[in-house]
Order: C-alpha cells, then structure tokens, then sequence
C-alpha cells in the first residue's frame, strides 16, 4: 500500500492511495462500500457517507456535488453517470476518482472555497473536461486566476506509448506548438506526456503556469501503485480531496510530502 499527500493546507486536503486491495468498486448499488473505502473513511475521519464517487466513462463530462449527494457510488447507486469531473464548495464532501494510469487532477480555489478532481485519460486530456469543470468552478465564484492545478501520479511520458491515431486526436485539439510539447518521437515510437496536454488545457483557460504543479510519481514505474499499462487489472488507484471542516483543517496540518515540481 502506498499513499502520497497531494494538498494539505488549512482550506483543503487531498491524496492518491493504492489502498489496501486496491478495489473501489462494487459489483451492485446495493452492496455494501469497499474495504478500502472504509479505511479511507476512518484514515480521514470522514462517514462513507460523506465520500462520492462517480461512474467514469473516459469522457468530458463534469458535475457539481453538494451534500445530498453524499455516498453517490461508495455506499449507494452513483447519482454521477459517466461522469469524470466533480467540482463541490461544500466542506467535508470528499470527491474521489479510480485511476490506474489516468491522471487525477486536482483543482482548488481556497478564495472562493471550491475545489474540483477529474479524471483523465488519454481522450479526456485532449477533450472539454478541464473547461467544463472549470466552468462549473466559475459558477460557484471561482476565478481561474486564483485555481490552483496539481497534476497527480499517473503513466509518465517515458512509459505511455501511443499509435499514431491517438496524434490524430490531439491535432484537432492542440496548436502545433502544443503539440511539440505533448508528444515525444524515439525512433519509430510515439510518446504522450499526459501533464503536458493538462497544462495547455489549464493555460487556455487562463490559469497561471505558476499555479500548475506536477507529481513526480509515474504508476507504470512505481509498483507500490496500480498499473493498467504494466499488467495490474481490476485493481486501481483511488485520488481524492475535500475541503476541511476548521476541526479537520486542524488535524491535517502535517507537512506535505513534496512530490510535485512546477
């Protein structure tokens, strides 16, 4: 098991976990939450029902949470269908997202008190997702001057091999320039940095690149952490955040493991 801190500060805490077993996921809306929902919950002094997870799907897709929503795919059906995006300003809500490769992000505005966590993947990198959510922060009062991004662990670019046809894609949703940036050529073999499409994405939505930060930890090179890309299946990651309540804001104030570089 291994668990990295991404954000610790008085507003907001947030991490990326292997977990136990490495399963969040059940097999029926009825069942009861996975074992290491239960330890996360107890490890954040957090009900399950406070903890919210959506259905993914690999899309653009991105929701507000608020309390009523609580337990959404932990301990009851999830209200969030092929959702990859929860953005909430509501204190002691925990979002989370599974990812074996994928990248969480992680946005979070202390002045306006909202905070975001996506999911993506390849084409959701490339997609509306950051915009969307983005967009879902700024009807909540966000500004995205004032949005900080944290890149979390995911598949670096010295491990995602890519097909041409994944170029293909991006080619419609990056400037050359970008692209230059996003892909990296070894002989016969294309490379995607993942944080690098993020990046871009975060700029053209006007977020500073002095806000934007990114995990060193690749989970393809760490086998502490879940890999789809290096064999591990139906076993998976788990990123979450939630904004503290002033009793939580007090517990979590721990120095921050510093994994993250601008």
């Amino acid at each position: 098991m291994k668990d990295v801190t991404i954000i610790n500060s008085g507003f907001a805490y947030g991490g990326f976990t292997s977990g136990s077993e490495g399963i969040w996921t059940r097999n029926e809306p009825t069942d009861p939450p996975a074992p290491d929902y239960k330890s996360l919950s107890e490890r954040l002094r957090t009900p399950v029902s406070h903890i919210v997870q959506p259905y993914q799907a690999g899309g653009g897709k991105a929701a507000v949470v608020s309390s009523e929503n609580g337990g959404s795919g932990v301990i009851k059906d999830s209200a969030f269908k092929k959702t990859d995006g929860l953005v909430t300003a509501e204190k002691g809500l925990v979002l989370s997202i599974i990812a074996a490769d994928c990248v969480p992000v992680y946005l979070v505005d202390k002045y306006a008190g909202v905070v975001g966590l996506l999911h993506c993947g390849w084409r959701s990198a490339a997609g509306p997702l950051l915009k969307d959510a983005v967009g879902l922060m700024k009807g909540l009062g966000s500004v995205p001057g004032d949005i900080q991004v944290y890149i979390g662990p995911h598949i670096c670019a010295d491990c995602y091999e890519v097909g041409a046809e994944v170029r293909e894609v991006y080619v419609h949703a990056f400037t050359e320039k970008e692209l230059e940036k996003i892909f990296i050529a070894r002989g016969n073999s294309l490379y995607l940095s993942l944080s690098q499409a993020i990046r871009s994405k975060a700029e053209n939505e006007g977020i500073p690149d002095e806000n934007i930060s990114v995990s060193e930890e690749c989970t393809c090179h760490d086998p502490e952490f879940y890999s789809f890309r290096r064999g591990d299946k139906g076993r998976q990651n788990l990123a979450y955040i939630m904004i503290n309540t002033t009793e939580q804001g007090a517990e979590n104030n721990v120095p921050v493991q510093n994994t993250f570089k601008s």
